[in-house]
């Protein structure tokens, strides 16, 4: 009489169903020998028994979940998957699935990995484990080879964006790892690019790889036959993206751990100042227009797992107002004055300042506002051309006001007061003669 067991399915949002299966795993030959790392045997096994690719074993997982997790040539991860399919998107208990799996190692195979995507089912790379990530954040947790990040990328470019249940985005991820592991005073350490070496050197290939995708989206990649968005053959270093990319301008952009924003400052020093291509803005206007993330410490001692599991993963407005007045790092605008001040002075293509941008996007004092003011002051007497007001007169908008902003923006420049309020006065008159 057949055994059965429950087999877990899960979704891209993480919902499970189960269905119950002929389960062979308590004597499943297949199973067995892929234990064993017998692969000629698997091999031989698949092509005369192929529903044995079916079995459940310990865990709930299927022999091509075990091949995966024995590091099995891509061979035999491809004879499973072909008499297997579904089997690319089925979880164990701990919610991963075989890509996942494959992921979670320093010596991840790129060809397991090319095979997976392009015999599986396609949203396995939106899919999460127990701890919400895809198989993108699962091969930046664990180091796993730059090759297999950007096999992923191209697979999906949108996963580059997705936050685990800490709150992480891959980028965020990556660095916890690489704090972890070299610890504050190397990466607070980097003076140039002759530090960027051994195990420094590969996080940051891994970063300006995903800063490509975070900043430029899909457009990062180079797409060609076969997988949607996944080239074949190619490798970041054979110039697999031809995207022009500006590592500081991209840093200014994201959701990056403040050093990284430095480093970029350090490594690529001419960018602090230099106009971005098509959207012809500097790092420091781009910071100025961004969302306010929240400020993190990815150190052993001040990243804590707990503090962010299962809660609230929002990560810009609001929620991040208070961040950088408790937060002993220094803003992104900060870093990026100190790179180039002179950039505090250059406006957009329509005219705007720093200053204008960084008060309308609803920034705070200690969240750039007075980083400005401190290098180009002059911009407090400066009308914005767009709403036609002056920086108090911006900070005093819109439905999260601060004080504090109001109050030092005037403070900084009283004789705006007296300015604005005459303009006023000239703008009622004009409206009574017209009238």
């Amino acid at each position: 009489m057949a055994a059965y067991e429950m087999a877990i399915y899960s979704d891209s949002d993480g919902e499970q169903w189960y269905e119950e299966e002929e389960s062979t795993a308590p004597d499943s030959v297949l199973l067995s020998l892929v234990q064993s790392y017998d692969w000629a045997g698997t091999l031989a096994r698949i092509a005369s028994h192929p529903d044995e690719a079916r079995a459940v074993g310990v865990q709930g997982r299927k022999p091509l979940h075990v091949a995966c997790d024995h590091d099995a040539p891509a061979v035999v991860v491809q004879a499973l998957l072909k008499v297997h399919p579904e089997a690319s998107t089925m979880v164990g208990t701990s919610n991963m699935n075989p890509l996942h799996i494959t992921c979670s190692s320093q010596h991840a195979s790129v060809h397991v990995i090319r095979v997976l995507l392009e015999g599986g089912v396609p949203y396995q790379t939106q899919m999460r484990d127990v701890d919400g990530d895809t198989p993108l954040h699962a091969a930046c947790r664990c180091g796993a080879p730059i090759e297999v990040l950007e096999v992923l990328l191209r697979a999906n470019p949108h996963a580059v964006c997705e936050r685990d249940y800490e709150g992480l985005t891959p980028l965020l991820r990556l660095w916890v790892r690489y704090f972890v592991i070299l610890g504050d005073d190397v990466i607070h350490g980097v003076k140039g690019p002759a530090d960027l070496t051994g195990e420094l050197g590969e996080a940051w290939r891994k970063t300006e790889l995903l800063l490509r995708y975070a900043y430029h989206g899909t457009d990062a990649g180079n797409n060609r036959d076969g997988i949607p968005g996944l080239t074949k053959g190619m490798s970041a270093q054979d110039g697999a993206l031809h995207t022009a990319f500006q590592a500081v301008h991209a840093t200014a952009a994201v959701d990056c751990p403040r050093p990284v924003v430095k480093i970029a400052t350090i490594i690529y020093p001419h960018q602090a100042d230099e106009l971005e291509s098509g959207t012809g803005l500097t790092p420091l206007l781009i910071a100025a227009k961004a969302p306010i993330f929240k400020v993190r410490d990815l150190s052993d001692e001040g990243y804590l797992l707990e503090d962010r599991i299962h809660g609230d993963v929002t990560d810009s407005d609001e929620n991040n107002q208070e961040d950088d007045d408790a937060s002993p790092q220094a803003s992104v605008i900060e870093i990026l004055l100190n790179a180039s001040a002179e950039s505090a002075c250059v406006p957009d293509p329509k005219g705007r300042l720093p200053l204008h941008l960084a008060l309308e996007a609803g920034k705070r004092w200690n969240q750039g506002v007075r980083d400005i003011i401190s290098c180009y002051s002059d911009a407090l007497g400066v009308v914005d051309p767009v709403t036609g007001m002056v920086p108090f007169q911006l900070a005093a908008e819109g439905s999260k006001t601060d004080l504090s902003t109001i109050f030092e923006t005037i403070r900084s420049n009283p004789s705006m007061l007296r300015l604005s309020r005459k303009g006023d006065d000239e703008a009622s008159l004009g409206k009574l003669k017209s009238s």
